[in-house]
């Protein structure tokens, strides 16, 4: 009987170790993802731009992301959720926001036409998160 509380000691140990590593490894991927797909919108903003030479659509209004760049990841359950942000998008400039759907450390990923890599609410830094 001792010897068994003895292991479910160690394994509870062992389980407090590994458990927060791997949620932290798991939201590390999802930020991943997240950033991945914002440069693939931003290169469909850039190839929008090459064609009618403006970001805004037809009607002067800022275009809607296809389905795909509008969400990460593109299938399962959405982890960030990826628009334009309101009022920064005009003819020949525009903002990119990755608004997580659960509040982690990073917060909201930004990213503008210049390139420019931002963070919104973070408790962490810029380098921590879009990496170096």
């Amino acid at each position: 009987m001792v010897e068994i509380m003895i292991v479910a000691a160690i394994v509870a140990i062992l389980s407090s170790i590994a458990l927060p590593s791997y949620s932290e490894h798991v939201r590390r991927s999802q930020r991943l993802a997240a950033r991945a797909t914002m440069l693939e919108a931003a290169s469909w903003m850039e190839r929008r731009f090459s064609v009618h030479h403006t970001y805004l659509g037809g009607d002067g209004q800022p275009p809607v992301l296809p389905d795909g760049l509008n969400r990460s990841p593109q299938t399962g359950a959405a982890r960030y959720a990826i628009n334009l942000a309101d009022g920064q998008t005009h003819a020949v400039v525009y903002q990119l926001r990755a608004v997580p759907t659960v509040m982690d450390k990073c917060g909201t990923f930004t990213l503008d036409h210049t390139g420019a890599r931002g963070l919104i609410a973070n408790t962490a830094s810029l380098a921590e998160c879009w990496g170096r």
